[in-house]
Protein backbone atom coordinates (compact mmCIF):
# COMPACT_ATOMS: atom_id res chain seq x y z
CA UNK A 1 0.00 0.00 0.00
CA UNK A 2 1.41 3.78 -1.31
CA UNK A 3 2.40 5.83 2.15
CA UNK A 4 0.40 8.92 1.97
CA UNK A 5 1.98 12.17 1.54
CA UNK A 6 1.37 15.72 1.63
CA UNK A 7 2.28 18.55 -1.10
CA UNK A 8 0.77 22.42 -1.42
CA UNK A 9 -0.94 23.65 -4.39
CA UNK A 10 0.93 26.35 -6.02
CA UNK A 11 -2.01 28.13 -7.06
CA UNK A 12 -4.30 27.88 -4.05
CA UNK A 13 -1.53 27.16 -1.42
CA UNK A 14 -3.78 24.36 -0.01
CA UNK A 15 -2.35 21.25 1.61
CA UNK A 16 -3.42 17.68 -0.43
CA UNK A 17 -3.58 14.57 0.77
CA UNK A 18 -2.40 12.02 -1.80
CA UNK A 19 -1.24 8.29 -1.91
CA UNK A 20 0.48 6.81 -4.79
CA UNK A 21 1.68 8.44 -8.14
CA UNK A 22 0.00 11.66 -9.40
CA UNK A 23 -0.97 11.31 -13.27
CA UNK A 24 -1.10 14.04 -15.78
CA UNK A 25 -5.22 14.16 -15.10
CA UNK A 26 -4.67 14.68 -11.51
CA UNK A 27 -5.69 18.07 -10.08
CA UNK A 28 -6.36 19.84 -7.22
CA UNK A 29 -9.54 19.46 -5.43
CA UNK A 30 -9.92 23.09 -4.05
CA UNK A 31 -8.71 24.86 -7.54
CA UNK A 32 -8.63 22.75 -10.12
CA UNK A 33 -5.13 22.98 -11.62
CA UNK A 34 -3.05 20.35 -12.75
CA UNK A 35 -1.05 18.75 -10.12
CA UNK A 36 1.70 17.25 -12.46
CA UNK A 37 3.25 20.38 -13.92
CA UNK A 38 6.88 21.96 -13.25
CA UNK A 39 5.38 24.41 -10.33
CA UNK A 40 4.57 21.81 -8.22
CA UNK A 41 7.90 19.55 -9.00
CA UNK A 42 11.01 19.39 -6.70
CA UNK A 43 13.00 20.18 -9.44
CA UNK A 44 11.41 23.49 -10.45
CA UNK A 45 13.42 27.04 -9.90
CA UNK A 46 13.50 29.97 -11.78
CA UNK A 47 16.92 30.85 -11.83
CA UNK A 48 18.15 27.40 -13.64
CA UNK A 49 18.33 26.55 -17.17
CA UNK A 50 15.02 26.03 -18.41
CA UNK A 51 14.16 26.63 -15.08
CA UNK A 52 14.61 23.42 -14.04
CA UNK A 53 17.56 21.75 -11.44
CA UNK A 54 16.98 18.20 -13.57
CA UNK A 55 19.74 18.15 -16.15
CA UNK A 56 18.34 15.48 -18.44
CA UNK A 57 14.78 17.27 -18.67
CA UNK A 58 13.53 18.55 -21.27
CA UNK A 59 12.00 22.54 -21.67
CA UNK A 60 8.55 22.64 -21.13
CA UNK A 61 6.45 25.68 -22.08
CA UNK A 62 3.57 26.07 -20.34
CA UNK A 63 5.00 25.49 -16.15
CA UNK A 64 1.46 25.62 -15.02
CA UNK A 65 -0.22 22.71 -17.30
CA UNK A 66 -0.21 19.46 -16.67
CA UNK A 67 2.57 17.75 -18.84
CA UNK A 68 4.92 14.66 -19.75
CA UNK A 69 8.09 15.09 -17.98
CA UNK A 70 9.45 11.54 -16.86
CA UNK A 71 11.63 13.41 -13.89
CA UNK A 72 8.34 15.18 -12.31
CA UNK A 73 8.59 14.48 -8.62
CA UNK A 74 6.08 16.18 -5.86
CA UNK A 75 7.31 19.08 -3.93
CA UNK A 76 6.51 17.08 -0.78
CA UNK A 77 5.34 19.13 2.33
CA UNK A 78 7.97 19.68 4.67
CA UNK A 79 10.82 18.28 2.61
CA UNK A 80 13.71 20.77 1.00
CA UNK A 81 13.28 21.58 -2.13
CA UNK A 82 16.34 20.80 -4.14
CA UNK A 83 16.05 25.21 -4.22
CA UNK A 84 12.89 27.02 -3.56
CA UNK A 85 12.19 29.47 -5.47
CA UNK A 86 8.73 30.07 -5.62
CA UNK A 87 6.74 30.60 -9.11
CA UNK A 88 5.68 33.82 -10.70
CA UNK A 89 2.68 35.41 -10.10
CA UNK A 90 0.81 36.57 -13.23
CA UNK A 91 -0.42 39.80 -13.53
CA UNK A 92 -3.87 38.25 -14.68
CA UNK A 93 -4.01 36.06 -11.82
CA UNK A 94 -2.90 39.01 -9.09
CA UNK A 95 -5.68 41.43 -10.85
CA UNK A 96 -7.89 38.66 -10.48
CA UNK A 97 -7.17 37.87 -6.85
CA UNK A 98 -7.32 41.43 -5.96
CA UNK A 99 -11.35 41.42 -7.50
CA UNK A 100 -12.08 38.42 -6.05
CA UNK A 101 -11.05 39.99 -2.81
CA UNK A 102 -12.76 42.76 -2.91
CA UNK A 103 -16.16 41.13 -4.11
CA UNK A 104 -15.85 38.32 -0.89
CA UNK A 105 -15.04 40.76 1.60
CA UNK A 106 -18.26 43.26 1.02
CA UNK A 107 -16.31 46.56 0.15
CA UNK A 108 -19.06 49.10 -0.74
CA UNK A 109 -18.57 51.05 -4.69
CA UNK A 110 -16.48 53.98 -3.22
CA UNK A 111 -13.95 51.61 -1.67
CA UNK A 112 -14.29 49.03 -4.93
CA UNK A 113 -13.03 52.42 -6.86
CA UNK A 114 -9.02 51.79 -5.52
CA UNK A 115 -9.38 48.86 -7.83
CA UNK A 116 -7.94 50.59 -11.68
CA UNK A 117 -10.08 50.08 -14.61
CA UNK A 118 -7.45 48.25 -16.35
CA UNK A 119 -8.09 45.55 -13.01
CA UNK A 120 -11.63 45.82 -13.25
CA UNK A 121 -11.73 44.94 -17.31
CA UNK A 122 -8.98 42.08 -16.67
CA UNK A 123 -10.70 40.08 -13.99
CA UNK A 124 -14.20 40.41 -15.68
CA UNK A 125 -11.89 38.96 -19.23
CA UNK A 126 -10.61 36.38 -16.89
CA UNK A 127 -14.38 35.75 -15.90
CA UNK A 128 -15.38 35.08 -18.97
CA UNK A 129 -12.72 32.40 -19.84
CA UNK A 130 -12.24 30.65 -16.64
CA UNK A 131 -11.40 26.94 -17.05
Amino acid sequence: MPTPYTIVCWSCEQDIELEGKITRLDSCPHCDVALKCCYNCRFYDREAHHQCTETQAEWVRYKEKANFCSYYQPRIKGQQAVQRIEPPVSKERSAARKSRQLQNSGFTKRQNLRLTDKDKKKAAWDALFKD
